[in-house]
C-alpha cells in the first residue's frame, strides 16, 4: 500500500490552462490582419466558451493517468496549438475559433475533478 499526499495542484493546472489559452489567442490575435482582429476575438470568445462547454460534458476518466501520460497529453497540447495557429494563419475567416476551442477545452478539462486514487476493494480485509 502505498501513501499518497493530497493533491493541491487544482488552482495550478487551471492557471496554467488559462495561460496556455490566453497565449493561443493573443497568437491568433497577432496572427490576424488589423482589419479583422475585432471579428477574430468574437470567434475566439465564442470558440473559448463553446471549449469549455464540450470538456465539462465529457466523461471523467476512470482513473488517474500516470506521468507519460500526462507528458504525452502535454506534447499533444503543443502540436495541436500549432496546428490550431496554422489554421489560422491558412484559412480564414471562420478557423479564428479553433484556438479559442482549444483555449476552452483546457480551461473546462482543468475545472473537472481528478479521479480519485484506487482505492481497496469493498469486502477486503485492511492491512495489518
Amino acid at each position: 500500500m502505498v501513501a499518497e499526499a493530497p493533491d493541491r495542484r487544482s488552482g495550478g493546472r487551471l492557471a496554467g490552462a488559462a495561460a496556455v489559452a490566453l497565449l493561443l489567442a493573443g497568437l491568433a490575435l497577432l496572427l490576424e490582419p488589423e482589419g479583422r482582429r475585432g471579428a477574430a476575438a468574437v470567434l475566439l470568445a465564442a470558440g473559448l466558451a463553446a471549449g469549455v462547454v464540450a470538456a465539462a460534458r465529457l466523461p471523467l476518466p476512470p482513473r488517474r493517468r500516470t506521468a507519460m501520460e500526462r507528458l504525452n497529453d502535454a506534447a499533444f497540447l503543443v502540436v495541436l496549438g500549432a496546428v490550431a495557429l496554422l489554421a489560422v494563419r491558412l484559412a480564414r475567416p471562420w478557423t479564428a475559433a479553433l484556438p479559442g476551442l482549444l483555449g476552452g477545452v483546457l480551461i473546462g478539462r482543468a475545472l473537472r475533478p481528478q479521479p480519485l486514487p484506487p482505492g481497496p476493494e469493498p469486502g477486503a480485509d485492511p492491512p495489518a
